[in-house]
C-alpha cells in the first residue's frame, strides 16, 4: 500500500490533487465540525424555532447576494486560474477590474430590490420583515467575500481558500454570539452575529487575495494583456449564474418551501439533518477545491488525456475518503442528531434520504466542474435547471404530506437525476466515465 502511494505521489497531478485537496479536507472537516457547533450553540440558545428564523434569513440573503454576483465569481476562477498558469498577471489585473465595476453595480441594484421587497417576502415565509430590510446592506460585502475566495481558488491558494469558503463565517458567527449574548439574548442574536461574520470575511478574503497576488505577480507583470469585452465576460458569466441559480434551489429552496408550508422549527430540524448529510460529499467538496482549476488548466492546453487522467484520480480519491465517513454516520443518525436536542430527532429519516443523494453526488465524481471548466457551461447550467424544476415540483407534493421526509426525498431524487445526467454528458464529449470502480485493477 504505501509503494503504491509513493508511486501514485511521483505523478505531478496526482500530487498537487492529493496534497492540494488533503489540506482542503482537513479543513472542510474542521469546517462542518464549526458548522455543527454553530448549529449546536444556537439551538441550545434558541430552540428549533431560533435555528429555523436564522437558517430562512441567510438564505434571503445568499439569495439576492447570487442575484449580484451574476455568476462572477465562478468565472473568476476560470480565467484566474488560466491566466496564472501562463503567467499573464496583466491580464488579471485587467480581468479583476472590469469585474469590480460590474459587481458594483448589480450589488447595489439587488440591495435596493431586497429591501424594498422586504414585508412580502417576510410574509411569504414567515419570519420578521426586519431581518430581510437589514440583511439588504450586507449584499455589496457578501457579494465581494464570494469573489474573492473563489479568486484565491484560482490562484491555487486551496487553504486560504478553504478557510474562507468552509470555516470562517460559521467561526466568526461563534465568536459574534457569544459577545452579542453579554448584552442581549432575543432570538434576533444569531442573524446579527451571522452579519457581523460577513463583514469580517469580506475584509480578510480581500487582503488574502490582494497579498496573494501581489506576491506572485511582483515584479512580473508586462504590456501583453488579453483584452475581454464587457459583453463577453457577461455571457459566460450569466449562464454560469443560472447554474448557480439552480444549485441554490437545491441547496436551499426546500428550507424556503418547508417555512412558507410548515413551521420555522421543521426548518431548524431540516436544516441540521442536512448539515449532517453534508458528511457524505466533504471528500467531494474538498478534491474539488484543487481539481476544478486543473480542470481548467488540462482544457486550456488542449491535453485531453490529462484531463481525463486528474478526473479519475480526483474519483477515486473521493470513493476512498467518502465511505468510511458516510458509514459511522448511518449506523448512529439518531446518536448525532440527538445532539442538538430531543425534537431533533425526528430528522433521522430526512438525514439517511439526504444522505444518499449526496453519496451519489460524490461517486459521480467532479463532473459539474468538468462541464464548466472546459466551456460546456451551458449544458450544465440546463441540466442543473432541469433537476431544480424536479426539486421544486417534488417538494410542492411531497411537504404537505410528508413534511421535512418530503423535502429530503424531492433533493435526493434531483440531486441523483442531476449528477448521473452530467455523467453521461462527459462521457459523450470527452469518451469517458467519471465514476470510480473499486473491483477494476
Amino acid at each position: 500500500m504505501k509503494s503504491k502511494l509513493n508511486k501514485a505521489l511521483k505523478d505531478k497531478d496526482f500530487s498537487e490533487l492529493f496534497k492540494g485537496s488533503g489540506i482542503s479536507f482537513i479543513l472542510r472537516f474542521g469546517g462542518l465540525a464549526i458548522g455543527y457547533l454553530l448549529t449546536l450553540v444556537i439551538a441550545n440558545l434558541f430552540g428549533a424555532k431560533g435555528l429555523g428564523d436564522y437558517v430562512l434569513a441567510i438564505t434571503v440573503l445568499r439569495l439576492f447576494t447570487l442575484l449580484a454576483k451574476i455568476g462572477l465569481d465562478t468565472t473568476s476562477i476560470r480565467f484566474i486560474a488560466s491566466f496564472a498558469s501562463q503567467k499573464k498577471w496583466t491580464s488579471i489585473f485587467h480581468f479583476r477590474k472590469q469585474v469590480i465595476i460590474i459587481l458594483s453595480f448589480t450589488s447595489i441594484i439587488s440591495s435596493l430590490l431586497m429591501y424594498f421587497l422586504a414585508n412580502p417576502i417576510a410574509d411569504l415565509i414567515n419570519i420578521n420583515y426586519r431581518y430581510v430590510e437589514i440583511n439588504a446592506f450586507f449584499v455589496m460585502p457578501m457579494a465581494f467575500f464570494m469573489l474573492h475566495y473563489q479568486s484565491l481558488r484560482g490562484l491555487k491558494r486551496i487553504a486560504e481558500f478553504s478557510f474562507f469558503y468552509r470555516m470562517s463565517q460559521a467561526l466568526f458567527s461563534i465568536i459574534s454570539i457569544v459577545i452579542i449574548y453579554q448584552f442581549t439574548k432575543g432570538s434576533e442574536v444569531p442573524v446579527y452575529a451571522y452579519l457581523v461574520s460577513v463583514f469580517i470575511v469580506s475584509l480578510l478574503s480581500f487582503l488574502s487575495f490582494r497579498y496573494w497576488l501581489k506576491n506572485r505577480s511582483d515584479g512580473k507583470e508586462s504590456a501583453e494583456q488579453e483584452i475581454m469585452s464587457y459583453s463577453t465576460l457577461l455571457k459566460i458569466s450569466i449562464p454560469l449564474m443560472f447554474a448557480q441559480s439552480v444549485q441554490f434551489i437545491m441547496a436551499w429552496t426546500d428550507k424556503l418551501m418547508l417555512g412558507a408550508m410548515t413551521t420555522t422549527e421543521d426548518v431548524g430540524i431540516y436544516h441540521t439533518a442536512f448539515k449532517l448529510s453534508m458528511f457524505a460529499a466533504v471528500a467531494l467538496m474538498s478534491i474539488n477545491s484543487i481539481a476544478a482549476p486543473k480542470f481548467a488548466e488540462m482544457f486550456g492546453k488542449d491535453d485531453m488525456e490529462g484531463l481525463k487522467k486528474v478526473v479519475h484520480q480526483s474519483t477515486k480519491m473521493i470513493f476512498w475518503t467518502s465511505v468510511p465517513l458516510v458509514t459511522i454516520f448511518f449506523i448512529f443518525p439518531e446518536f448525532f442528531l440527538g445532539l442538538f436536542g430531543e425534537e431533533f430527532k425526528i430528522g433521522v429519516a430526512a438525514f439517511i434520504f439526504l444522505s444518499c443523494g449526496r453519496l451519489i453526488s460524490s461517486f459521480s465524481g467532479s463532473v459539474g466542474n468538468v462541464l464548466q471548466m472546459t466551456g460546456n457551461q451551458n449544458i450544465y447550467a440546463k441540466i442543473l435547471l432541469f433537476g431544480a424544476i424536479l426539486n421544486v415540483t417534488l417538494n410542492l407534493i411531497l411537504i404537505p404530506k410528508y413534511g421535512i421526509n418530503g423535502a429530503a426525498i424531492a433533493s435526493m431524487s434531483s440531486l441523483i437525476v442531476w449528477n448521473l445526467s452530467m455523467v453521461l454528458v462527459v462521457k459523450k464529449k470527452f469518451g469517458f466515465y467519471t465514476f470510480y470502480n473499486p473491483f477494476r485493477k
